[in-house]
């Protein structure tokens, strides 16, 4: 419980900042990307406590709390659905793949953002899985490989989630200034980093043993 009172505590002054930093946008809007944020933030911490606590052992003492965020990092990713689904497509599945045009007054596909929302959906079904199953119960359910196996599949989340953050950053709504572009660059880069150095620290600990 105390990991989670502090996950309240760090998500609630995420949230703040987020949303005051799109202070220029409409309520709706700001608290559904304040939420994916705070998601992406803390799939992102999971994703690197791997390779670091290969490089410094002393961060092998916070692995146990990959569990608790990883639950945080879903159900901000189920509150940035919601907000999306209740306050812009109004319970309407289709609209998350087709654009309105004002100049032609109807509704028609856009690829991109078809793919972006999709590729959104797999991510979700993700979170939701990796959430249903973080728990011992789910654990002694599994069996310890099968739900290695499950969990394991974070990285692969992670993938999802910046392919989906990519085009609503870069390509969806060019004309609006997004100051997240620049940090966002420096997450991906810097884990990638990490991933590669820590990947480096195993096979040399492996070669001796």
């Amino acid at each position: 419980m105390k990991k989670h009172a502090v996950l309240v505590f760090i998500s609630s002054v995420l949230m703040s900042l987020f949303v005051f930093s799109r202070s220029d946008m409409q309520p709706m809007h700001a608290w559904n990307r304040a939420f994916a944020d705070v998601s992406l933030l803390y799939l992102a911490v999971i994703i690197l406590l791997g390779p670091l606590s290969r490089i410094f052992t002393s961060i092998r003492k916070l692995i146990p709390w990959r569990r608790t965020v990883g639950i945080w990092a879903a159900l901000t990713a189920i509150a940035h659905v919601l907000i999306i689904f209740n306050g812009w497509i109004e319970w309407k599945f289709e609209r998350l793949f087709f654009i309105f045009t004002p100049v032609g007054g109807d509704w028609i596909i856009h690829p991109g953002f078809a793919l972006a929302n999709l590729i959104g959906i797999i991510g979700l079904v993700y979170f939701l899985l990796l959430l249903a199953t973080s728990n011992n119960k789910s654990k002694i359910l599994l069996g310890k490989k099968a739900w290695k196996y499950v969990q394991s599949k974070a990285t692969t989340l992670y993938l999802l989630v910046v392919l989906h953050t990519v085009y609503f950053l870069f390509l969806h709504f060019t004309d609006h200034s997004n100051w997240l572009r620049i940090p966002f660059i420096i997450l991906v880069s810097f884990i990638l980093l990490f991933q590669i150095v820590g990947f480096i620290f195993f096979v040399k600990r492996d070669k001796r043993k």
